[in-house]
């Protein structure tokens, strides 16, 4: 019974911040949705930053997943479709850890270290795949701009939410502004494709 209610309050919690934003949810709003009391709550987490870092090792926990896509120069593009689409479902699901930082703050070192290693991995990933594109002759590029355009694409993918919130007001994504986030990465480096990778790509990588 009490991981069943653990669970609804994840559950509860992780709707309301992405709907509302992280500072606008009391633990009085999450408990009433629970239908608990706040004392139940607060035995299970005691803060809402306990709410957030459990909600970030179940991103993490993900994103692991994601970080196992295997790329070669043969299957490169489906490779890159996959790793689009399960990129932006992160962000889709988790969106207030991607655009709330600046109201939960630091979180652990441990969360942190974790972190900082999804970053170095997901570069280093996005470096490879571009590489086997070259590769396969789907990409004309200098090596020496790949370690920079795996940057921007992942800092177009890791702050599509807050920059949306900051310059256009916008709390919640929808569908439309999710793939506007897709089409903003992809404008990085898609003059560079042949025409036949941008419209794979084009063609698969939009929810």
């Amino acid at each position: 019974m009490a991981s069943k209610t653990k669970d609804r309050i994840l559950a509860v919690s992780l709707r309301l911040f992405n709907e509302n934003g992280y500072d606008t949810v009391t633990t009085a709003r999450i408990s009433e949705e629970v239908g608990i009391s706040e004392g139940n709550l607060w035995y299970h987490f005691r803060t809402k930053k306990d709410l957030v870092r459990a909600h970030q090792y179940t991103l993490i926990r993900r994103i692991d997943t994601r970080l196992a896509i295997k790329s070669t120069p043969e299957t490169v593009l489906d490779a890159y479709v996959l790793f689009n689409r399960m990129v932006f479902e992160e962000v889709w699901e988790y969106q207030f850890l991607y655009r709330d930082q600046a109201e939960f703050g630091r979180t652990s070192p441990e969360l942190e270290g974790k972190v900082h290693r999804v970053y170095e991995l997901t570069t280093a990933m996005l470096q490879k795949m571009f590489r086997h594109m070259i590769e396969a002759k789907h990409l004309t590029m200098p090596d020496d701009e790949l370690a920079p355009l795996a940057d921007n694409v992942w800092m177009v993918i890791r702050y599509w939410p807050s920059f949306l919130r900051e310059t256009r007001q916008v709390v919640k994504l929808d569908k439309m502004t999710l793939n506007s986030g897709i089409r903003h990465h992809f404008a990085l480096f898609e003059t560079h494709l042949t025409a036949k990778a941008r419209a794979y790509i084009d063609a698969h990588a939009y929810s």
